[in-house]
C-alpha cells in the first residue's frame, strides 16, 4: 500500500479538522456542549499533529480554524447565558409562588 503524499496528508488533516469542528458545532447548537468534550480533545491532538507535520497548515488555514472555533464559542456562551437566565427566572418564580402560598 502506498503511503500518502504530503498533499494527501494536508487534505486528510484539513478534512478531519473540518469534520471535528462540524460535530462540535452541531452539539453546541443542539445544547449538548458537554458531549463535545471528546471531540475537543481529538481536535486538539489532530491540530497539534498537523502543525508538527512536515506539511503543516498555512497561516490562513489556522486563521480560518480559529475563526470557526471562536464562532462556536460565541454560540456556546450565548446558549449558556440563556440557560442561566432561564434558571434564575425559574428560581424567582418558585420563590414568588412559595411567598404567595405562605401569605394565604
Amino acid at each position: 500500500m502506498d503511503s500518502p503524499t504530503s498533499s494527501e496528508q494536508l487534505t486528510n488533516y484539513s478534512e478531519l479538522i473540518r469534520t471535528l469542528l462540524s460535530k462540535i458545532e452541531v452539539l453546541v447548537n443542539d445544547n449538548n456542549a458537554d458531549e463535545a468534550q471528546p471531540f475537543l480533545g481529538t481536535l486538539n491532538t489532530e491540530l497539534k499533529q498537523w502543525c508538527e507535520s512536515s506539511e503543516g497548515p498555512s497561516a490562513e488555514q489556522l486563521e480560518l480554524i480559529q475563526l470557526r472555533i471562536n464562532t462556536i464559542l460565541v454560540n456556546a456562551n450565548s446558549a449558556k447565558n440563556e440557560s442561566s437566565k432561564a434558571i434564575i427566572k425559574h428560581k424567582k418564580s418558585g420563590k414568588a409562588i412559595k411567598a404567595y402560598k405562605a401569605s394565604r
